[in-house]
């Protein structure tokens, strides 16, 4: 698992040696997590509110926290909401979580909003870590849906998906979005994909 070099490796050294005390029933930082880094790491956060859906082990709230950003971190799973405030605590930066199902406990809109899904095809919820639901779009296409009430006009959003997802169906429904691709890496069986989300320009809030 290597970082890319344009990721700020002293933030990303700083928050995974915070990160390696989390829960074991979280999730834990892997190649899809160190691209979403890659993809975090050239927007500018400083003063930026960032919302960090489904933070899990917080790695990408906290590294945009670190960075100077305004962080709203929310997970379903409260040990997880648990975590990420103490986490920040031990960084030293300020952070606010909540339990949230996707956008339900959300009232603000924000300049970037993170989501890393679980996107593996299940018929069923077995492990929510790492479960999709159908086609491993059911949380990707839910949180796409519910996206633009809680993004800024101008704002952006990265979505992770894996091939395995077939993203370019789910990017084929969108109408009030233009997605396009920011990065991606190439494992044996499939490519994972950072999708970079904003409002159409017909379509801005």
């Amino acid at each position: 698992m290597q970082p890319s070099p344009r990721t700020d490796q002293a933030t990303l050294k700083k928050v995974l040696s915070v990160i390696a005390n989390a829960p074991r029933e979280l999730y834990s930082p892997a190649e899809d997590s160190l691209l979403m880094l890659e993809a975090i790491s050239a927007i500018p956060v400083a003063n930026r509110k960032v919302l960090d859906v489904g933070t899990g082990s917080g790695l990408q709230g906290l590294y945009c926290a670190v960075r100077g950003a305004i962080v709203t971190a929310t997970d379903i799973d409260p040990a997880a909401v648990i975590w990420v405030q103490k986490a920040a605590k031990t960084l030293g930066v300020t952070l606010t979580a909540a339990q949230s199902d996707l956008f339900s406990n959300v009232r603000e809109r924000f300049h970037l909003v993170l989501f890393n899904p679980p996107y593996l095809p299940s018929e069923s919820f077995q492990d929510r870590t790492v479960d999709g639901g159908a086609k491993g779009q059911a949380l990707a296409a839910r949180f796409l849906a519910g996206l633009p009430a809680h993004l800024n006009e101008d704002g952006t959003a990265l979505l992770l998906l894996s091939t395995q997802n077939d993203p370019a169906s789910l990017i084929a429904d969108q109408k009030v979005f233009d997605v396009s691709l920011v990065t991606k890496r190439t494992l044996f069986f499939e490519e994972l994909q950072v999708l970079c989300v904003r409002f159409r320009g017909d379509q801005a809030r």
